[in-house]
């Protein structure tokens, strides 16, 4: 097995893989498409902590080999591989308390992603993908993971008024699944291109960044401001917008598919008397998220890819990281591996 993997910042090499041998229900999966977001952009110039590890952090393939037959899984399925997994020696991994993981292995981060041309993998980790589910739909599965935790971590409720700052892929994602759940989503965004695209999705509530967010928060909620507000990572939005649109003792959601070190003040945030939420994974969501694609209750296709090949992904890093460094707009980006 080979794969793309970090040596040094800027600097990628195709490598042999070691191939899994820890557990005695193994599969082999040959990855078809692979995703590349910021968080694999800014591991690439060295920004965030990163280990040698092969990038991407979504991948979907076909069954190659497997030794057991698992729930219909065999040689030729579609399947989506679980980039979140628990690291099963944690103390509340051992007292089976998996979703409280303390070192949970996240795809592309600390563990090998799927810029590679196979993985072998624990076949629990992997999931079965309905006929009905779109391949590229199918790389949204950990978005749709990560808002379904978004909405449970903050105990959303039905007519909730629920502020958005940042209208990327992420944040179109779990706007519609608010609405899905019957909340009552308002997107902010100062990108012209996202506003558009949040419009097209459906969402009714769609700031721009002509209007006064504050006022015109206000005025939907009656004066009340929202008392769950969810600020997407690498929205490039100052992260004193998201505690200005907070009521008094609301919750603030950190979160995003891709994150980055930023700096903000805390003095609003303490005045306020808010809570602050860090969530970075959906794990346990997928089985979830896949039934939502499937039931067509989330539209993805208006979503904004960018497209490249498993040779052209260092050409593809190195156009990312210096549009990146000319604040230019970047956007997810699928790899076809065959």
């Amino acid at each position: 097995m080979r794969g793309w993997k970090i040596i040094n910042p800027f600097q990628l090499e195709e490598s042999e893989i070691k191939e899994n041998t820890s557990s005695n229900s193994l599969s082999k999966v040959k990855i078809t498409k692979a995703l590349l977001t910021l968080s694999d952009v800014l591991r690439y110039k060295g920004e965030i902590d990163s280990e040698n590890r092969v990038l991407g952090s979504t991948g979907i393939g076909v069954v190659s080999e497997t030794e057991t037959n698992l729930f219909g899984l065999e040689k030729g399925k579609h399947v989506y591989v679980e980039p979140n997994r628990e690291c099963g020696e944690c103390a509340n991994c051992k007292a089976g308390e998996f979703s409280k993981c303390s070192n949970i292995q996240i795809a592309g981060e600390n563990t090998d992603g799927f810029l590679s041309d196979f993985v072998s993998i624990d076949s629990g980790k992997l999931f079965i993908l309905p006929e009905s589910v779109k391949a590229l739909d199918s790389l949204f599965i950990n978005h749709i993971s990560l808002a379904l935790s978004v909405v449970d971590k903050l105990e959303v409720q039905k007519g909730d008024y629920v502020a958005i700052v940042g209208a990327n892929n992420f944040g179109n994602i779990l706007a519609q699944l608010l609405i899905y759940y019957q909340a009552v989503p308002i997107v902010v965004t100062n990108d012209e291109e996202d506003f558009k695209i949040a419009k097209d999705s459906g969402i009714y509530y769609v700031l721009g960044g002509d209007d006064n967010w504050q006022k015109e928060v206000s005025q939907i909620t009656g004066g009340r401001m929202t008392k769950n507000v969810v600020y997407i990572a690498d929205c490039n939005i100052p992260v004193a917008k998201a505690f200005a649109l907070a009521s008094f003792n609301a919750c603030i959601a950190y979160t995003g598919v891709s994150y980055k070190n930023s700096s903000l003040s805390f003095a609003q945030a303490v005045k306020k008397q808010l809570q602050i939420l860090c969530i970075n994974n959906g794990f346990g969501n997928t089985a979830a998220s896949i039934n939502l694609i499937a039931n067509k209750a989330i539209n993805l296709s208006h979503l904004k890819l960018d497209s490249a090949t498993y040779e052209t992904v260092p050409e593809t890093l190195k156009n990312m990281s210096e549009m990146l460094d000319k604040e230019d707009k970047i956007y997810e980006t699928v790899v076809d591996l065959v």
